[in-house]
């Protein structure tokens, strides 16, 4: 590789900071720990923060103590969501100081710094002291929702809206009949006949309902609906009805908890077509930040990663949780009882075999799938797992160079033989749980594609050549002359891929950061 042909393939993005840089390591799912220190990849004093900090350029340092960055790494889209507002104060402080600022993210970790990314870009306002991101083995989940304006998402605003009146009304009511009791003025609890009421008198008629079941006198007229014994000429004041009677603190207890349902039913309702709007607009956005931020990214996986491929089968989930009804076989000989429940099947198994199992199995298929996925987003369905964090562009995610997907798959194999007699010594345990504690306390982790790319060198060789490419053209030729040329090469082509596809969205009149940087 000579002078001229480096500084075409490898154009400055941006000066170099006065100030050290900092290498913000996230961890993905399940690999949370409190302790800054460890063992774990991005751990301070971890092997694979040893490798990557003698990779490293100068100026530029791996966060540790405090800097450290944790978050849960439970497998739900609210955690990952969580830890993205974490991270994204963290990237403030650090855009506050005018700190030059890396990130590298591990499987669910890179989904973390997506979101993190996307976060950011509502405000519009790019993180300009963001010099590079990198994501390894991330399984990036594409989500999709029905149409804001589906006939569920209507009918679930419609219901919202009409429980809210009777709720705000019910309320009202019972703070006006409170303020008077403590006024002291007595009056008869009484509520418009349901001829006057017109749409209310329909809702509230369970809410009487309810009332007169705890044990509240409902007296019905043509003046209208009493509700309660209280009668002022008795001498008991209304203050000492509501307080010192068993009635009056059932009607003051139903009519809170009622509303309350109400209430709280009415943002059930409402609450999918919010989510529908919002995943809608995220996917609208998804764009843009990619724009943005797309220069100085990296993406390194491969086509064997566990976690990729596992959750693309979870899109073609197919198996059967609910077995189809049937009239049992005379087998044992208990089951010549079960000859009088033949007509019991003749009549239900159509019914449930044609109807209801499917619904039922489709049901409990979704909730499984969505469990495995981590989907716990309102309506919210994830279509497609890609490499890439905007899926129509993950034909310019190259997978890792062959060899090395094949040194990493054989490490991995090798491994793996070691399970069998763990796996033996599990079925060996009188309890199935200590087994299985000690099954997972003794897998190291290299056993799978998916965690350990952090075992290889060359893996490490990549993260950093993308760390330095936001120095300047002769620090990537410096890093890219001493590097395989195989990875070299790799590298140069995921670049360059990202820059030809955000120039041409820049030709086309997309808004495109650092247009003289690309333009080099």
């Amino acid at each position: 590789m000579n002078k001229e042909s480096a500084s075409e393939e490898f154009p400055r993005l941006a000066d170099k900071s006065g100030q050290e840089a900092v290498v913000i390591l996230v961890h993905g799912t399940y690999a949370g720990d409190s302790s800054h220190e460890g063992d774990k990849w991005w751990q301070s004093g971890s092997p694979a923060v040893a490798q990557l900090k003698s990779r490293l350029p100068r100026g530029v340092s791996i966060a540790e103590g405090a800097e450290v960055f944790h978050w849960s790494g439970e497998n739900s889209e609210r955690a990952r969501s969580k830890a993205a507002l974490q991270l994204l104060d963290r990237l403030r402080s650090l855009e506050t100081e005018g700190r030059d600022y890396h990130l590298v993210g591990h499987s669910h970790g890179g989904s973390v710094i997506w979101k993190t990314l996307k976060a950011k870009s509502l405000g519009r306002q790019p993180l300009e002291h963001l010099k590079s991101w990198t994501t390894v083995g991330t399984p990036y989940l594409q989500h999709r929702s029905r149409s804001v304006f589906n006939i569920w998402n209507v009918a679930g605003i419609v219901m919202g809206v009409l429980l809210i009146p009777p709720a705000a009304k019910a309320m009202l009511q019972l703070g006006r009949m409170l303020g008077n009791a403590v006024r002291g003025n007595d009056m008869v609890l009484t509520l418009p006949p349901a001829s006057e009421a017109g749409l209310m008198g329909v809702i509230r008629a369970p809410i009487l309902s309810g009332l007169e079941w705890v044990g509240v006198q409902i007296e019905h007229s043509v003046q209208g609906v009493h509700i309660g014994s209280y009668d002022p000429d008795t001498g008991v004041t209304l203050l000492e009805y509501f307080f010192g009677s068993l009635e009056g603190v059932l009607l003051i207890a139903v009519t809170l908890t009622l509303s309350y349902v109400l209430v709280h039913l009415s943002m059930l309702s409402i609450r999918p077509a919010i989510e529908s709007y919002r995943i809608h607009a995220e996917g609208r956005l998804q764009r843009y930040a990619f724009e943005v931020y797309g220069d100085r990214y990296l993406a390194i996986w491969s086509p064997d990663d566990e976690a990729i491929n596992g959750l693309r089968s979870t899109l073609a989930f197919r198996m059967s949780f609910v077995s189809k009804m049937f009239p049992q076989e005379r087998v044992f000989f208990s089951d010549t009882l079960g000859l009088l429940s033949r007509p019991y099947y003749w009549v239900l198994s159509p019914i449930f075999n044609r109807w209801l199992q499917p619904s039922i199995d489709r049901l409990v298929r979704n909730i499984v799938t969505r469990a495995a996925q981590g989907n716990d987003r309102p309506s919210s369905m994830i279509v497609a797992v890609t490499p890439s964090p905007v899926g129509e562009l993950a034909h310019l995610i190259p997978p890792l160079p062959r060899s090395l997907c094949k040194r990493i798959l054989c490490t991995a194999d090798h491994h793996a033989r070691d399970i069998a007699p763990m796996l033996r010594k599990l079925l060996g345990e009188a309890s199935l749980a200590e087994g299985m504690q000690g099954f997972c306390k003794e897998l190291s982790g290299k056993e799978l594609v998916h965690t350990s790319y952090f075992d290889h060198s060359a893996v490490m060789e990549l993260i950093s050549c993308n760390i330095t490419w936001s120095m300047g053209e002769e620090m990537v030729k410096w890093k890219t002359w001493r590097m395989d040329p195989e990875l070299a090469s790799w590298f140069g082509d995921a670049k360059r891929n990202l820059l030809n596809e955000l120039v041409c969205e820049s030709d086309s009149g997309l808004q495109t950061p650092q247009p003289a940087a690309k333009a080099a």
